[in-house]
């Protein structure tokens, strides 16, 4: 199936050539520019019976969190973010000290688990160092943090454990309420000769500063191949034969381009637009998509239909039981709230300011 090429053509999406944030290991350099340089947060930023919770936790998560946007967050829209990752902060150092006082212990060697996993998206040691100082964090806070959450998750994991129970009539009940919702989207089979702008194994093997220079070549030459198929398509040969000689999606090149029925919406706009034009039998032209060149031929459709309930049944009691386990933690949470001592030192305005 050449979705299998989306997940190695995922780095450069949609030529944005971006990689991908992860919590504490991310790439360095995004805090060279610390987004709440204006915001004039204290160092303190609220006390939770007794215990300090530091600005730099929110600051951390702050710039992870806006580290790929392309035009800066207003001020306004900042200091609620903050004041929601604050609140959350609180939340999770009363579920700790909870956790703590009912006897819940995290070993050393889970949190170094967790802790090793982060350090593993770094190229060295070296690097993640430099990425903690950047932080203003330390291993120890890393860790502490880890044995935080971790403390945490059981303790609430427990607090709904065996008191959730989703009937058959509870999904029977969602299923009639919710059934406008569960319709499956209309569906095609199509064959299709694929060309990819840069080759699956070279992206597999350069860097992405080497992808950046050879990107546009690398596509005129996709365009001049795919080209060249589609003169061999309109002059009669065989569309199964081509698709099987020339297209780059190995999986469905060995069956012909069979691309089996797809639902639309599930690949790019570019090929569900090119396949609502076609009459079953026919082929397209050259469809440029964010990954590469292609030739489309549709076999067959399928209209819009409801899902059956036998088919769904899994996801909808999945669903109910999460609600429900959120609400019951909501709950609880609010209940730690009430009986605890908590001082909030960071209270911006959080209106714009009227002119």
């Amino acid at each position: 199936m050449w979705v299998s090429y989306f997940r190695k053509w995922a780095a450069l999406a949609v030529l944005g050539l971006a990689l991908a944030a992860v919590p504490v290991a991310a790439e360095p350099e995004y805090f060279q520019e610390d987004v709440t340089g204006d915001m004039d947060l204290p160092k303190v930023v609220a006390r939770v019976n007794g215990v300090d919770l530091e600005s730099k936790y929110i600051k951390f998560e702050m710039n992870r969190l806006l580290q790929n946007r392309k035009e800066p967050l207003p001020l306004v829209k900042r200091k609620r973010m903050a004041v929601d990752i604050l609140d959350r902060e609180i939340n999770r150092e009363l579920i700790y000290k909870e956790g703590g006082k009912a006897g819940y212990s995290v070993t050393p060697e889970a949190v170094q688990e967790q802790f090793d996993k982060l350090r593993e998206n770094y190229e060295s040691y070296g690097a993640f160092q430099q990425a903690l100082k950047q932080r203003g964090l330390t291993e120890a806070e890393i860790k502490k943090s880890i044995e935080v959450d971790l403390t945490a998750n059981d303790l609430l994991r427990d607090q709904v454990k065996g008191k959730i129970h989703v009937t058959d009539e509870q999904v029977e009940h969602f299923y009639k309420e919710k059934k406008s919702v569960f319709q499956r989207p209309e569906a095609f089979r199509a064959q299709h000769i694929f060309v990819p702008h840069i080759p699956v194994d070279v992206i597999e093997k350069a860097s992405m500063d080497q992808l950046k220079e050879v990107m546009a070549e690398y596509s005129r030459e996709a365009k001049k191949k795919i080209d060249a198929v589609y003169e061999k398509v309109k002059a009669g040969e065989d569309f199964g034969d081509l698709a099987r000689q020339h297209s780059e999606d190995a999986a469905s090149a060995e069956k012909g381009g069979d691309l089996d029925f797809m639902y639309k919406g599930v690949l790019d706009p570019e090929i569900d637009e090119a396949v609502s034009k076609l009459q079953v039998g026919e082929v397209s032209g050259v469809v440029k998509s964010k990954y590469g060149y292609h030739i489309l031929k549709l076999n067959d459709t399928k209209p819009s239909e409801e899902v059956p309930l036998d088919e769904i049944r899994g996801s909808i009691q999945n669903y109910l039981f999460t609600t429900g386990a959120e609400k019951m933690i909501e709950r609880y949470i609010d209940s730690l709230r009430k009986k605890a001592e908590i001082e909030v030192f960071y209270q911006p305005v959080l209106h714009e300011p009227v002119r």
